[in-house]
């Protein structure tokens, strides 16, 4: 799970010396990039609210962080490099899609390995019933 930053209100002295507890918002909705065209231009964006606290210029890279780790999670999940994840990614519009994708992949190679491994038991099972028969001829000469 992500990190979340929490701001710690401010205290303001009030008269009495008591202190109060300054209430600001220090949120703010920016657009987050999630594609580009050829030219550069932003294809889509989504709107998020960021703790001022974290820099807008740092925004970028605790997203792609966050990111890179769910990939990672989802490759450990699937049993794929994370390569591969991200190649996925790249071919669908959602992360959740990915996630689905992934699951199906997952399925499909178990069920190929399991015919691949018949097949190789039929094969070594052939090749042991030749070379009996092989014995036979070589014995009869």
């Amino acid at each position: 799970m992500a990190p979340h930053i929490h701001q710690v209100p401010s205290l303001k002295s009030t008269p009495g010396g008591k202190k109060a507890i300054k209430n600001e918002n220090t949120e703010q909705a920016i657009k987050i990039f999630s594609g580009s065209s050829s030219s550069g231009t932003d294809v889509n964006s989504v709107r998020i609210n960021v703790n001022l606290q974290i820099h807008p210029e740092d925004v970028a890279q605790f997203v792609q962080f966050g990111f890179d780790e769910q990939v990672k999670q989802l490759a450990t999940c699937s049993g794929f490099q994370a390569a591969v994840v991200y190649e996925v990614y790249g071919w669908v519009t959602t992360f959740k899609r990915t996630k689905r994708t992934m699951q199906v992949m997952r399925t499909a190679a178990f069920e190929w390995a399991k015919i691949d491994i018949e097949e190789q038991e039929a094969e070594d099972l052939y090749a042991s019933g030749n070379e009996s028969e092989d014995d036979g001829v070589r014995d009869q000469k």
